[in-house]
């Protein structure tokens, strides 16, 4: 495939084989289309989002109830995206890692080192 990722590209193949034997086994691929696996991927965002709402930035200090979210829920979060964002790519078809790798390619040739290292500027006002 070319990405040169070798074990961690072969993992994520097997975690994506495992959600879909996980997904047929319950039936559940009659519910999984494009839409409504991409609104889940957006309300799973959103969950993880949510425990950043009202919380401080920094170390701290930090008012009660404002420092950083439970590092369990943070993990708990971030995997419902991943799962979800793989059961979206199977139902579309869509190869996460050569679409990734392409992206990324095309990522350095906007932002290139020279222009954006340490700014957070967008490559539009770069070349301007």
């Amino acid at each position: 495939m070319g990405c040169g990722y070798g074990a961690d590209m072969s993992a994520l193949k097997d975690l994506q084989a495992q959600l879909e034997a996980f997904v047929e086994a319950r039936d559940w691929g009659q519910f999984h289309t494009p839409k409504n696996l991409a609104a889940c991927l957006s309300v799973e965002a959103g969950e993880l989002l949510e425990l950043y709402m009202w919380t401080g930035e920094g170390p701290g200090p930090h008012p009660p109830g404002a420092g950083p979210p439970d590092r369990a829920r943070i993990e708990d979060e971030a995997a419902d995206v991943l799962l979800s964002l793989l059961n979206f790519a199977s139902a579309t078809g869509v190869d996460l890692l050569a679409v990734t790798e392409a992206k990324l390619k095309r990522l350095e040739s906007k932002y290139p080192v020279n222009l954006s290292k340490g700014s957070a500027v967008k490559s539009a006002l770069l070349l301007k």
